[in-house]
């Protein structure tokens, strides 16, 4: 586990699949006898609709666009941002501490 901006994580990768067929062919599930990962892309070639496979339900939701995505699932967290994010603030801070003393001394990072 890591902690970044003291939000604790556990790094894990997962492989997404991509599916395509027509949109009269039944889709894969893991009932089915499939495994199929959780987020993995269904593609219908004949309508260019696109669903994304969800494992709790073992279903395939269409999707209709980033927000109606977001807003109906978990939150996705981008850790490397949170890395940079954390980074520019630690920056951020060297800046305000060298602006309240008023000094010209160098930025280093054992001052913070």
């Amino acid at each position: 586990m890591k902690r970044v901006l003291g939000i604790m994580y556990k790094n894990t990768e997962i492989v997404i699949k991509n599916y395509s067929g027509l949109s009269t062919e039944e889709k894969p599930t893991n009932a089915a006898g499939g495994t199929i990962p959780n987020g993995s892309r269904w593609r219908e070639v004949d309508t260019g609709r696109t669903y994304f496979f969800e494992k709790q339900t073992d279903s395939w939701y269409p999707f209709e666009g980033v927000a109606t995505l977001v807003a109906s699932h978990s939150p996705v967290v981008d850790l490397r941002a949170l890395e940079v994010l954390e980074q520019m603030l630690i920056s951020l801070k060297k800046i305000e501490y060298h602006l309240m003393l008023a000094t010209d001394a160098d930025l280093t990072n054992e001052e913070m």
